[in-house]
């Protein structure tokens, strides 16, 4: 995104959570979040259909604010050995803050600053919180998570993988406000779900056995706290309301060529080892002792067979060719009326 599509991007999410206009509708929709935390949202039942239906709501509730914004999306995996490092982090206009200070974890910097912003007062009130911590899994270890279960019937596997190993583990490594049950109240929670929605778009996108997966068309209850069943949010082109939404991929060879590596060859390719999982992640979302089996063993295939310390993170780089860290900024392309793109901060 551009400095000035950033800032947009911020100022209307500061006007949807300040403006009395919009207030209520965004302390609402927040707060629905935290009410039904422990529930099915946050496991294989609802978990990633329900998070499509939320970024859409959230997205509704921007653009009548300001009808060029979208949800865009954080690719942490693209600098995974240290996502701090980020720009997203940026404490200017067109950033998100750092880091909290000691004492507290209270946001100091930035847009949603202790003093400027503070949280709903369903979540408290008072300041955004984050402790930075840990490194996130790279653009390979996302990658081999679409490829090492590219077939249909291996949906549970990818799933839970991404909600218990990717999803569950960012939450805590920004940790403050994202991992707690407010975390819907920090301002970066749609950053982080706009990319886990891409990389279930991405698998889906294999073919329509996967796009419309028997899992969920098998499905009859209604999604919590929603109108709808899960079927209703499996095409990301043909959405209720009749929205269409697209994810614009980084414009890089090396991305490029990720994308079609296979399992094997992404195995073999020296990086970090996945980031170990975080144990308040897995008390915060519950996470079974049946599921952290299943992922103790999906992680013990995804872990790379040559492995790089995080003083030598150019290996990764240097197997691929380019600087997967230092892509080249997405800019927004024309998208036809009715649709909406979300681009790549």
């Amino acid at each position: 995104m551009s400095y000035t599509e950033r800032v947009r991007y911020i100022q209307t999410v500061k006007t949807a959570s300040t403006n009395q206009a919009y207030k209520s509708q965004y302390d609402t929709l927040l707060t629905t979040h935290k009410t039904i935390f422990s529930t099915p949202i946050h496991q294989l039942d609802f978990f990633l259909p329900w998070h499509r239906w939320f970024i859409l709501q959230y997205e509704n509730l921007l653009q009548q604010i300001d009808c060029r914004v979208t949800v865009p999306y954080w690719d942490w995996s693209l600098v995974g050995g240290n996502p701090f490092s980020s720009s997203v982090w940026s404490t200017g206009n067109n950033g998100f803050g750092g880091n909290g200070v000691p004492g507290g974890s209270c946001v100091n910097t930035g847009p949603f600053r202790q003093g400027v912003w503070s949280l709903p007062a369903s979540a408290g009130g008072g300041c955004l919180r984050r402790n930075f911590q840990g490194t996130a899994p790279d653009a390979i270890a996302v990658q081999n998570l679409i490829s090492s279960n590219s077939n249909p019937s291996d949906f549970i596997n990818f799933e839970t993988m991404l909600r218990v190993q990717f999803h569950n583990l960012v939450h805590c490594i920004i940790d403050g406000t994202m991992c707690t049950r407010d975390s819907a109240t920090a301002p970066e929670f749609f950053l982080h779900h706009g990319f886990i929605d891409k990389i279930w778009w991405d698998w889906q996108k294999q073919s329509n056995a996967h796009k419309f997966n028997t899992y969920f068309l098998t499905q009859t209850a209604l999604m919590t706290s929603t109108p709808y069943r899960s079927r209703a949010f499996l095409d990301l082109n043909n959405q209720p309301g009749c929205v269409c939404a697209e994810y614009i991929n980084p414009p890089s060879t090396a991305y490029r060529r990720l994308k079609g590596m296979s399992s094997r060859l992404l195995k073999s390719v020296a990086r970090l080892p996945l980031p170990p999982l975080s144990t308040k992640a897995d008390r915060l979302f519950r996470v079974s002792p049946e599921q952290l089996t299943l992922v103790s063993r999906l992680r013990a295939k995804m872990q790379p067979t040559r492995v790089v310390s995080k003083s030598s993170l150019r290996g990764t780089d240097a197997i691929l060719g380019m600087k997967l860290s230092r892509v080249t900024p997405v800019r927004h392309t024309w998208i036809p009326r009715h649709s909406k793109a979300r681009i790549a901060v």
